[in-house]
């Protein structure tokens, strides 16, 4: 018997839930029960009575959601036909179950839970008896359709609520600041649990809070006629006061006593200056409240100058509140935020658009102030001509231009074009690569042991403006031997007047061991017998001590240096006597002379010594005679050198 009721009951269940697949809600009007009572005060106790004949498993759900198209859950099924609402509302009753042979029923009805506590308030009393009563915006309140407010000293206000558009109610006492206790209790216009009401008792314990009238926002637009929006209170006269700077505060002439949000305008401000802005509010008891102090924010272009940055610099005055952060925007869009910094460049702009910005101010509390907007442009100033640059020699095979820019018409991109000729030619050509955004950059595709080279410069910037013309030629310096002497040329290195050149001497290693000033001389003479193995460069420094270049780095390594004469004159004078050679770093020598037949006529293993021009048959006639010379240098390596030279009678 229980397994054919289940199989019923399920089969009226189904034929409801068919009704949710449908779309249509869960409650019918296929049930019948009744529900006493419909209307009645909280706490409310309903009982049902139960109409359907012949149902079986009826299921009862006292808070069920009308428009629903699902059953109830679990939790929310009861057998018990009594229930008691303990908070007001209206709350729907659903009866479902089934019947055999017939399938399933459902029905909802509604029943009304009245309020009865007590409505709330807000009480403000002042000393000399007046007080205002603030009617609750709350769920308890509302739910009434009037409010009776007794006063206390045998006089009553009623208020209805359904009409009624006041925010407060006043009342003065003749006993000055003696209150008596102020009651409120609320009614239904069907009398309905009137009588079952709960009172609510005012004391005159609260005060008055004007924190809620604040300032929400500072606006300065481009025209100066600034706009503050600020949060009042109904009947609360609020006046908006301004400030120049540090100064004192001034009345603008605009007031108001409506609440929520408001706005006031103040008209004719300068944008570029900061003001302070406040509100001063009255209290029902003739008290004047300040608000927190707001500033202003006054953007301006800055001091940096250069082509392709926007300089951006603001100022605003301490508010009452903290200051969370600054938003830069550009175009509407935040570019920077900050909560300390004062300036930023905007390096993101290009030549020829104009970009808008404005500044917020972010204050605890959720406050802003914003600036006027500025539009400004970029810089587009033509640039001036490079007059600071110089070459120096960093290998045989690399020379480094450097080059220092100054003046108006830089960009953060931009185009140095890198010129070079031979030293003594004019036929420059263009060395640096496409787009150079190099200041320093290496020429790689030289021979400094070989050839001087120089070097001119010109600046392009990324507005396509470019330098009136190329600088001055810097020339690299070239440091050739004419043994012993070594020399270089006079060619300035850098933009202007050389100041002075220094000898270096560099060991192996690279490290100076010694240098000679040779203020602006461009020779030496090196005492080759005193040496060993070293290297020689030259240093040039600009005679406003600002640049410094070097030459190439010419090296002596102990090789065997023969120094021949191409004649002499053994004539009895006293000058140029013997035909000698000069040898250096040499550890073996032998020389030996010929006649032009071939025939040896002298011959010395003694580098000490040289030809008298003397043979075994007396003078030697004049003319052309050969040498050939052996020498074995520090390494032990075999230097042979033939030649010719003529002497002279």
């Amino acid at each position: 018997m229980k397994h054919k009721l289940l199989i019923i009951f399920l089969s009226g269940i189904f034929s409801l839930i068919n009704r949710e697949v449908s779309g249509q809600s869960f409650c019918s009007t296929t049930g019948a029960f009744t529900v006493t009572p419909e209307i009645g005060c909280a706490p409310m106790q309903v009982s049902i009575t139960n109409q359907m004949t012949n149902a079986e498993s009826v299921t009862y759900s006292y808070t069920f959601d009308k428009n629903s198209t699902s059953p109830p859950r679990e939790a929310d099924r009861s057998y018990v036909l009594t229930h008691t609402y303990n908070t007001p509302g209206t709350y729907t009753i659903l009866q479902y179950g089934s019947i055999k042979d017939v399938g399933g029923f459902s029905l909802c009805k509604d029943v009304t839970v009245k309020e009865t506590r007590g409505p709330s308030a807000e009480l403000v009393t002042c000393p000399n008896g007046k007080v205002r009563v603030t009617l609750g915006d709350d769920a308890v309140t509302k739910a009434y359709d009037a409010v009776t407010i007794n006063w206390g000293d045998g006089k009553t206000q009623n208020v209805n609520l359904k009409t009624n558009t006041a925010a407060f109610f006043e009342h003065t006492y003749t006993s000055g600041g003696s209150i008596p206790a102020i009651t409120l209790k609320g009614s239904y216009t069907n009398s309905v649990c009137n009588a079952e009401a709960n009172t609510t008792t005012l004391t005159a314990s609260t005060q008055q809070s004007l924190a809620g009238v604040r300032i929400r926002s500072v606006e300065m637009p481009a025209n100066g006629n600034a706009k503050i929006i600020y949060d009042g209170i109904e009947g609360i006269e609020t006046k908006v006061y301004i400030a120049k700077g540090d100064g004192d505060f001034i009345f603008t002439n605009q007031t108001g006593q409506t609440g929520g949000a408001q706005s006031a305008s103040v008209p004719l401000l300068d944008p570029k200056v900061v003001y302070r802005f406040q509100l001063w509010s009255t209290d029902i008891c003739g008290n004047v409240v300040k608000s927190p102090i707001v500033s202003s924010i006054a953007l301006k272009q800055g001091g940096l100058s250069l082509d392709e940055i926007i300089s951006l610099e603001w100022e605003n005055e301490p508010n009452t509140e903290r200051l969370v952060e600054y938003q830069l925007k550009r175009n509407g869009a935040v570019i920077f935020t900050t909560s300390d910094k004062r300036s930023y460049e905007d390096t993101d702009v290009k030549c020829g658009n104009t970009y808008q910005y404005e500044i917020v101010a972010i204050i605890e509390n959720d406050v802003r102030a914003y600036s006027a907007p500025i539009s400004l442009e970029p810089k587009t100033s033509p640039p001036g001509d490079i007059t600071q640059a110089l070459v120096t020699v960093v290998d045989n095979n690399t020379i480094t231009t450097k080059v220092e820019l100054s003046g108006e018409g830089l960009t953060s991109e931009y185009n140095l074009v890198v010129e070079r000729a031979l030293l003594g030619s004019s036929n420059f050509e263009v060395v640096s690569p496409v787009n150079n955004q190099s200041l320093q950059w290496d020429d790689t595709n030289v021979n400094a042991s070989q050839s001087s080279y120089c070097y001119r410069f010109q600046y392009e910037n990324a507005c396509k403006l470019k330098s009136p013309s190329f600088s001055a030629p810097v020339c690299s310096i070239l440091l050739a031997t004419r043994t012993p002497d070594i020399a270089w040329n006079g060619d300035a290195p850098f933009i202007g007047q050389v100041g002075n050149y220094t000898l270096q001497q560099v060991d192996e290693g690279g490290n100076v061991v010694n240098e000679t000033p040779k203020g602006l001389s461009t020779s030496h003479t090196l005492d080759l017998a005193s040496q060993s193995d070293f290297g020689y460069r030259i240093e040039a420094k600009s005679s406003d001590g600002g640049f410094t270049s070097l030459s190439n780095l010419l090296n002596f390594r102990s090789e065997a240096i023969l120094l021949v004469p191409d004649a002499f004159t053994p004539n009895g004078d006293a000058y140029n006597e013997r035909f000698e050679v000069k040898a250096y770093f040499v550890k073996s020598f032998s020389m030996s002379i010929f006649s032009r037949w071939g025939e040896v006529i002298y011959h010395s293993d003694d580098i000490a010594e040289g030809w008298d021009g003397n043979i075994k048959t007396g003078k030697a006639p004049g003319g052309y005679y050969l040498y050939k010379i052996e020498a074995t240098n520090a390494s032990g390596q075999t230097v042979v050198k033939n030649g010719s030279f003529m002497l002279i009678r």
